[in-house]
């Protein structure tokens, strides 16, 4: 089959699409990739037409199809207004399946891979692959149909109602003050835990055991779709370092404050506007997805490092390096177990480039150059000169500085105090360069989105949803980010 082909076969060319690039390798991600389509319409009773992924050299480009984002940003609009409990009820079948995730995971702590027989290791990888995604396809499929709707419904229908009612001057702050998050990120959470070690420890209480506790419970906060860092002691006590001048309970009350008053304007706002009771509906979706995209991110960070420990397990068995094992997929496994010698080449075609079509049929794998036209036919496009840039505001402020564009985790050391940090979208593993960044400007996203999420905790200028800053930002450019205005200019 030519990429022409399978272009054709699955009506490639004839769909938009919604993009997310990020670090990643091929075994970590490939299971997510059935998540719109058999977990999805287990549950909803529908699913997405296809799920379209890539990958290559340790980067993965995956690409929701449009019609189907709005078709179900459509569905769970309509279906919260008929009956508002729903969310209640997705949030409840969300935490038992979590629960039912902890587990297991917790099982999987507690044996040793390495006495099991490989039919034993198979049957748990599995059922620890179904039960992940049985958890993640309620997570996301919904929420990224909300939030990177191709259409930005969410941010004209209410650009549009604060018009009406006269506030066009406070478009864009109200428009933030609505959609802000209620809960703290996981990254605010871990950050508390951190001050309260910190005020142990000017106590002059001995903090070992806190620190070691402090090591299980956040070990995974820099896990990515290829890596699992397995954080560490010097880690955990070089942030402490860190803040080791501030005060404690001081920065816990600063903390509480400011959740407290963010929740405080939301209401206050939603009062004075009088807002109809669809409109309070979007709101609260927005806020129970911001939750659940924050705690799934953290599953997923939490993912890595199981499938971690199930890869290496598998690559001792089959004599296969790490990098090899992570140009692997899992349902392949089986069969490369019963192979006397295993032909190593295609994980190395794979890692070069790779695409993965799923559907409800099942999924089909090309890689090698057959992949890259497939790819390059589909997105590949000419980038015309830059001189200016506009997204969505998701969060406000002006700064400006030398550009930095970050697209694995090898890229975060290039970024320094006063850059301008440019990423597809960000991860939890960025938060260090976020924090040193003067601004951050992202390909990609929505509203409850990590970059927007975590610019507004840090109060740095941030401008979301650009599509091609990556593509057209160099290292080095100097730019003017406007993020009052969602407008990124370059300075000469």
């Amino acid at each position: 089959m030519n990429a022409k082909n399978i272009i054709k076969k699955y009506h490639l060319k004839k769909r938009t699409w919604t993009h997310k690039g990020f670090h990643g390798v091929l075994h970590f991600f490939f299971p997510l990739g059935r998540l719109p389509i058999q977990p999805m319409k287990e549950y909803f009773g529908d699913c997405y037409q296809l799920s379209l992924f890539f990958f290559h050299d340790d980067y993965g480009e995956w690409y929701w199809n449009n019609d189907d984002l709005i078709k179900f940003r459509r569905w769970i609009i309509e279906t919260v207004n008929q009956d508002p409990s729903y969310l209640k009820k997705l949030l409840q079948d969300w935490h038992k399946r979590l629960k039912n995730l902890n587990e297991l995971q917790k099982n999987i702590d507690e044996t040793d891979l390495a006495i099991l027989s490989k039919e034993e290791l198979v049957t748990l990888y599995k059922k620890w692959r179904d039960i992940y995604l049985k958890e993640y396809a309620l997570a996301v499929c919904l929420q990224d149909a909300f939030s990177m709707d191709p259409e930005n419904y969410l941010h004209n229908y209410f650009k549009n109602l604060l018009r009406e009612k006269g506030y066009k001057e406070k478009i864009e702050e109200y428009y933030l003050c609505l959609v802000n998050p209620i809960e703290e990120s996981f990254i605010t959470q871990e950050y508390r835990d951190l001050l309260l070690l910190h005020k142990e420890k000017k106590q002059g209480k001995n903090i070992h055991e806190g620190l070691q506790k402090h090591i299980q419970k956040w070990h995974w906060l820099q896990n990515n779709y290829a890596l699992d860092l397995c954080l560490d002691e010097t880690f955990f006590a070089k942030k402490l370092g860190e803040i080791k001048n501030l005060d404690p309970e001081k920065e816990i009350q600063r903390l509480d404050f400011e959740l407290k008053e963010k929740k405080r304007k939301k209401e206050a706002l939603i009062k004075k506007l009088n807002l109809s009771p669809e409109a309070k509906n979007l709101i609260r979706i927005t806020e129970v997805f911001a939750y659940m995209q924050d705690e799934r991110k953290k599953y997923v960070l939490l993912a890595s490092h199981y499938q971690s420990q199930f890869i290496d397990e598998f690559g001792k068995r089959l004599k296969l390096n790490r990098k090899e094992m992570e140009y692997t997929y899992i349902e392949e496994l089986p069969e490369l177990l019963e192979q006397k010698k295993i032909d190593t080449a295609i994980f190395e075609e794979r890692k070069r480039f790779t695409v993965v079509i799923h559907t409800l049929n099942g999924f089909e794998i090309f890689s090698g150059d057959l992949a890259e036209e497939v790819f390059k036919t589909l997105f590949e496009q000419k980038q015309t000169a830059f001189t200016k840039l506009q997204g969505i505001i998701a969060s406000k402020g002006k700064a400006s500085g030398p550009v930095k564009v970050v697209n694995k985790v090898q890229d975060l050391n290039k970024v320094h105090r006063g850059d301008i940090l440019v990423a597809t979208m960000t991860r939890p593993e960025m938060i260090i360069a976020m924090k040193k960044a003067a601004a951050i400007v992202t390909d990609e996203g929505g509203v409850t989105c990590h970059a927007a999420v975590v610019s507004r905790e840090l109060r740095i200028p941030c401008i979301i949803g650009t599509k091609n800053a990556t593509k057209v930002l160099k290292d080095g450019d100097l730019v003017e980010v406007d993020a009052n205005n969602g407008i990124i200019k370059k300075r000469t």
